[in-house]
C-alpha cells in the first residue's frame, strides 16, 4: 500500500492488480494489471506517477493515473524480487532480492549500482543527514553516504532485517524475522533491543507527528508505541476489534491518527489510534 496524497491510497497483491481508494470511498478503482505479483509500491504525487515492484525483480511505471487510459512501462531492475521502492529528490532508490541496490534519475535510468548482499536487500531508508540504511536477509544493516560508499556495517539482528523507519532524534528504527525492535543511534551504535512481537515483524512505519509509531506482524498484530520512550501503548488484534486474521504485511498511515493495515487474509482494515 501507499498514500496517493489526498487523502486515499493505492493497493496491490499477488494478482498484479493496482488499485486506486479514493478518499472517503469504500470501493476501489483498478488502475492496471500487471504481470506476476506486487512486492512493493510508491506513489509520485507530483509527476503523478504510481510505481510497482514485482516478485520477478521488475519496476513497472504507471502514468496518468486517474486519466481514461493509464499507460504502463516496464523496466528491467532486479534479477529477483523488487522489495522496496523509496523516492528520493534525485529519483528512486531500489533494492531487490538480488542483494543490490540501484539509484535512478527521475527519466528512469540507472545512475548507480551498489552490490550490497549475497542475500536480499529488503528494507530502505533515509536517516536526517543523508545516509542510506539498508536492511539485509543476511541479518546485517549497512550504512552508505551519498555518494553510495559503505560507512558502517552493523550487526544486531539474528535473522533477515524486513523493514525501517528513521525516529526523531536522529535514530533509526529496525525490525525482522527475529521478531525484535532495535534502535540504532546516528553512529551506528545499538541502542535498545526490544521483544515486540511473537513473530515476524514485517512493517514499522511513524506517524506523521513523529508522536507514534506502528508495526505489523506476522502474529496477526498491529502495536502502538511511543515514539520517545519507545513504551508498548496499544495492541491492535482480532480478540478485541474486527481485524486481520491472518499475517499482518503492510502498514500505512493516512494522517496523525488513521492507520491501514493490509494482511495475508486478503483484507485491508482502517484503524483509528486514540490517546
Amino acid at each position: 500500500m501507499c498514500a496517493d496524497g489526498s487523502g486515499g491510497f493505492f493497493s496491490a497483491s499477488g494478482d498484479g492488480m493496482l488499485v486506486h481508494w479514493p478518499a472517503g470511498q469504500d470501493d476501489g478503482q483498478l488502475v492496471a494489471k500487471v504481470p506476476g505479483n506486487i512486492f512493493s509500491l510508491s506513489y509520485d504525487a507530483e509527476e503523478k506517477l504510481l510505481l510497482a515492484g514485482s516478485g520477478q525483480g521488475d519496476l513497472f511505471v504507471i502514468g496518468d493515473v486517474f486519466g481514461s487510459n493509464p499507460f504502463v512501462r516496464r523496466l528491467l531492475a532486479h534479477d529477483k524480487g523488487l522489495y522496496r521502492i523509496l523516492k528520493t529528490s534525485e529519483g528512486l532508490i531500489t533494492a531487490g532480492g538480488d542483494g543490490r541496490i540501484l539509484r535512478w534519475n527521475h527519466q528512469f535510468e540507472i545512475t548507480a549500482e551498489i552490490n550490497n548482499s549475497g542475500a536480499a536487500t529488503r528494507a530502505l531508508c533515509l536517516d536526517e543527514t543523508g545516509n542510506l540504511w539498508a536492511g539485509s536477509s543476511d541479518f546485517a544493516i549497512r550504512v552508505y553516504d551519498a555518494d553510495a560508499k559503505l560507512q558502517k556495517t552493523l550487526h544486531g539482528h539474528t535473522q533477515s532485517v524486513f523493514d525501517m523507519c528513521a525516529l526523531p532524534g536522529n535514530r533509526m528504527l529496525s525490525g525482522g524475522r527475529d521478531a525484535t525492535l532495535k534502535t540504532w543511534a546516528a553512529n551506528g551504535e545499538l541502542q535498545q533491543t526490544i521483544p515486540a512481537h511473537l513473530l515476524h515483524i514485517h512493517s514499522v512505519v511513524l506517524n506523521p507527528e513523529g508522536k507514534w509509531f506502528a508495526t505489523g506482524s506476522m502474529d496477526k498484530t498491529m502495536k502502538i508505541w511511543d515514539t520517545h520512550s519507545l513504551e508498548l501503548l496499544k495492541v491492535i488484534d482480532n480478540d478485541k476489534l474486527p481485524f486481520h486474521t491472518s499475517s499482518v504485511n503492510s502498514l500505512i498511515w493516512l494522517d496523525e491518527t488513521r492507520i491501514l493495515s493490509a494482511g495475508d487474509d486478503r483484507r485491508i482494515v482502517l484503524t483509528e489510534i486514540k490517546d
